[in-house]
């Protein structure tokens, strides 16, 4: 509302004195005393119609206010804006024109004169509405693309997230790095290296559509990251999956690759505190829980962070139970709420 022009300080200071030569214009060409305009500036009529406008302008704006804060239908709001601006700032202007006639001229105002100012004032009521409602349409339309466009980036840079986050930059130059390493001193490593580097990145392209996928095609990618993450920690990790039929079940697809690379990335890792990680599932809870030992790094990946929590915010788009993740003493639970199939079809249905 504030940026109607209406409300801006400069119409409101600037607008009443130009207007106000106007009356007076038309005033003088209506008693056919076009010869007054020689004295304009040292004419106090002038300035009485700069005041009459003042006047005017202001009754109407807030006659506007009081009704924008009723809240009445826009359809019957039009009509009786119109009409009680018109109403306000004919009887503010004739009263003010009437007063000024009685105390400073010191006779009343004639018929005639009183009803030039009511003509006058009238059609400028009607051309401030019609200045008001077309300012306001635009605003609403201005406001409408803007919102418009904001939604547009923000589903581009939604997408652009997405696409990074499969992608994984971060593992493919540490891959790449790990290749550079063995590729002349471990020419079979080198290779099955590339293979799972190409099977994860393929597995990920290949459903990056697709909402959920089985758990058993998410281990079998978890496969492929684990083995280019033990190129890089050796005897480091341990996996133990305790999940007697994960083919009946439903993940978000890439949430166990993301949860994971997301540990290892933040865990301090070695051979004398490796790694252990196990996937199981807590079937009174409906969860799928993914446990770890606690050994935070002290500087956080932020890139990983950020992956970790697109997934937080995607499970909550998909399902009623929350994404946990609780660390419990030495111990790190991320729970993923638990699908299986019969529901994954019939939300689909």
């Amino acid at each position: 509302m504030k940026k109607l022009f209406i409300h801006n300080p400069f119409f409101r200071i600037l607008t009443p004195p130009v207007y106000g030569i106007v009356v007076y214009l038309i005033i003088l060409l209506v008693n056919n005393n076009v010869e007054q305009i020689t004295t304009l500036i040292s004419n106090q009529e002038v300035y009485v119609s700069m005041a009459l406008s003042l006047i005017a302008f202001e009754s109407m704006r807030l006659t506007i206010i009081l009704l924008e804060r009723v809240g009445i239908p826009e359809r019957r709001k039009m009509v009786l804006q119109w009409l009680s601006t018109t109403v306000v700032a004919e009887v503010m202007v004739l009263l003010a024109i009437s007063q000024y006639y009685t105390w400073v001229i010191g006779f009343d105002i004639s018929l005639r004169e009183l009803g030039l100012f009511g003509v006058i004032f009238a059609l400028t009521a009607l051309l401030y509405n019609a200045l008001y409602l077309g300012n306001r349409y635009i605003l609403y339309e201005n406001t409408q693309l803007i919102e418009q466009e904001q939604k547009l980036r923000e589903k581009l840079e939604a997408e652009f997230t997405t696409f990074r986050r499969e992608i994984n930059p971060n593992l493919l130059y540490d891959s790449l790095e790990d290749l550079i390493l063995c590729m002349h001193t471990q020419a079979d490593l080198a290779e099955e290296l590339i293979d799972s580097l190409a099977a994860l990145y393929r597995y990920q392209l290949v459903n990056r559509h697709r909402e959920f996928v089985s758990l058993a095609e998410e281990l079998q990618a978890v496969k492929h990251l684990l083995r280019l993450i033990h190129a890089r920690h050796p005897r480091q990790l341990i996996w133990k999956v305790t999940i007697p039929d994960p083919e009946s079940l439903q993940v978000l697809q890439g949430s166990l690759l993301t949860t994971l690379d997301s540990i290892v990335r933040n865990t301090l890792i070695s051979e004398q505190a490796p790694l252990v990680i196990t996937l199981s599932t807590e079937e009174d809870e409906d969860y799928l829980v993914l446990t770890h030992g606690l050994n935070d790094k002290l500087l956080l990946h932020p890139e990983s962070q950020t992956a970790f929590q697109q997934l937080q915010r995607s499970y909550s788009i998909y399902s009623d139970k929350p994404f946990i993740q609780v660390k419990a003493g030495r111990e790190n639970y991320v729970k993923f709420p638990l699908i299986t199939i019969q529901q994954s079809a019939i939300a689909s249905a």
